[in-house]
């Protein structure tokens, strides 16, 4: 396979034209969707979200036939072990019904996470590679899920939600521990930092730095309540799915 498109070896820039006109291309179709579910009905609206959330999970799929049949997969960093990974893989699950408990803890550690891997990509493939598409369609396609989920059925997160994805994400962590060991990976750079230079070489060495990321990750989930705080008085009019009425 000659094409550039089953190649892994085309480089990316952070704020490169392509970066920026993939930026252009997901508020579009963030627009497009918010637009469209104002338009549509609650069923018409759960089929939107459902479909959005099976194509992430084939486009996980391909991506690691692809990688496989090129003799590139790699057990050890290509495991869709990362959280925006998990999640496009088990995007039918998880969006198939709205559920105010399940959507909380997704809300936050996609907005934070998923989001800011949007504006400082840690990518490897550049344009026109399946490498560059996948990575956009799952990242892009998460924030759009989650916000389509938010204003079309109203899961509105609690200043309490913070607090329990926290929890959450930290046990998802310990669990990674034995995962990583067991395979002798790295997979949430939670065994050693990455070999490139990042963010986290100011953050001290192992394990500290994992320590300075927990105070970051409570500080990020706090951005990421602001809007629902401020927008708290247009949804109070609202209905809302809530911890009762999951």
């Amino acid at each position: 396979m000659d094409h550039p498109f089953f190649s892994f070896d085309i480089p990316f820039a952070s704020f490169s034209s392509s970066h920026w006109w993939t930026l252009a291309v997901f508020v579009g179709l963030l627009a497009l969707v918010i637009k469209l579910g104002q338009k549509l009905s609650g069923g018409q609206n759960l089929w939107l979200g459902r479909g959005i959330a099976v194509f992430l999970t084939i486009t996980v799929l391909i991506f690691s036939w692809i990688h496989s049949y090129n003799g590139l997969f790699n057990h050890k960093v290509d495991l869709p072990l990362s959280i925006c990974n998990l999640f496009a893989l088990l995007a039918p699950l998880l969006f198939w019904h709205p559920n105010f408990r399940r959507f909380e803890i997704i809300y936050f550690l996609v907005l934070c996470g998923t989001f800011q891997a949007m504006l400082t990509p840690d990518l490897y493939a550049g344009f026109p590679s399946y490498g560059f598409f996948k990575y956009w369609i799952v990242h892009g396609g998460l924030v759009i899920l989650v916000i389509h989920h938010l204003l079309a059925f109203k899961l509105i997160p609690e200043a309490k939600s913070m607090l329990r994805t926290f929890v959450w994400l930290n046990i998802y962590l310990l669990a990674l521990i034995p995962i990583n060991l067991g395979l002798d990976a790295n997979y949430l750079y939670m065994m050693s930092k990455p070999i490139n230079p990042s963010i986290l070489d100011y953050f001290g060495p192992w394990p500290f730095y994992i320590l300075v990321c927990e105070v970051l990750a409570i500080g990020f989930f706090a951005v990421a309540y602001v809007p629902i705080f401020v927008g708290k008085k247009y949804f109070s009019g609202a209905a809302t799915i809530g911890p009762g009425n999951s």
